[in-house]
């Protein structure tokens, strides 16, 4: 669609962003420029430059670009966090460009000139948000990074607004060195969704951790994608699931499956007994005869 056919020239801007997520860059570029010369989205339409030209591993473009306008990132707290959302959500989409970059020979000798301004800009300034994604970026993908940055990284990946696969990537490899990062349920927690391919442990964690922060529905969702992907769940999830349920009086079938097979390993607690008698009297589909039994026996 020609610019010319756009009455409203913000709607170029949703064009323009369109492209931009659909990995048109060059396109995206020339419809951000457009944008930025006739003073529409100016800082949206920076944001969606930088991010194109990073996500072509174009860096030195994108360095000039966004030190041009670091002042939208710096003072500006919804585009910063705007621009970390975006471009860790897009450059997770090119890892096969910048692998293939990175291995070729002339290409890796390129990539490596690249990569070495890309830190000399992060030394000149360790608040340069832009080096910061990109050097997380290459670690995550990679397992490459340059000297002294692993703390920033650690610090990086506490961001709430890092797309979850970036972060999982990251954490993944940041872990190699330091295993407790992988039990930081402060982390997990800050994931939004379970991205693909994760060790079923942390899928375990990652559960746990929404089912700490005390939301059932979202939880319970999420509990049966795992269950339909085949995930083992563990008995801290089950448990604290029943736990759940029985606070906000919301019981389910759910409930009752974990609590048969918690039972049935030796489990028995005040909850678990809630679940029981919720099944015996609302439940007909569930034989609770040997748990009621038990519950009597014990006390509960």
């Amino acid at each position: 669609m020609a610019k010319t056919d756009f009455k409203d020239l913000k709607l170029f801007y949703s064009n323009s962003m369109m492209n931009l997520k659909e990995g048109d860059y060059e396109e995206a570029i020339k419809g951000f420029l457009y944008l930025i010369n006739h003073g529409i989205e100016p800082n949206k339409s920076v944001l969606g430059i930088i991010t194109a030209y990073s996500c072509l591993t174009r860096y030195s473009l994108a360095l000039k670009v966004y030190d041009k306008n670091k002042q939208y990132f710096v003072e500006n707290s919804e585009y910063r966090n705007m621009f970390i959302e975006i471009m860790t959500s897009l450059l997770m989409k090119e890892t096969s460009l910048l692998k293939k970059n990175a291995r070729g020979y002339f290409t890796g000798i390129l990539m490596a000139k690249r990569m070495k301004l890309v830190h000399e800009a992060y030394l000149m300034d360790k608040n340069n948000l832009l080096t910061k994604i990109l050097i997380c970026y290459w670690y995550a993908v990679l397992g490459k990074r340059p000297h002294d940055t692993e703390q920033m990284m650690k610090d990086f990946l506490h961001n709430e607004f890092l797309d979850d696969e970036f972060r999982w990537k990251l954490l993944e490899k940041l872990s190699i060195t330091d295993k407790e990062l992988m039990e930081d349920i402060s982390i997990a927690g800050l994931f939004k969704r379970i991205p693909r391919y994760l060790d079923h442990s942390y899928i375990n964690l990652l559960l746990f951790s929404s089912l700490s922060s005390n939301a059932l529905i979202s939880s319970r969702e999420k509990i049966e994608v795992q269950r339909m992907n085949g995930i083992e769940l563990s008995d801290d999830v089950m448990w604290n699931y029943i736990d759940l349920s029985v606070e906000n009086n919301d019981i389910d079938d759910l409930s009752v499956n974990f609590a048969k097979r918690l039972f049935a390993k030796g489990w028995m607690d005040p909850a678990i007994g809630k679940v029981f008698r919720y099944a015996k009297d609302n439940l007909n589909i569930y034989n609770v005869n040997n748990e009621m039994k038990a519950l009597d026996l014990f006390g509960i």
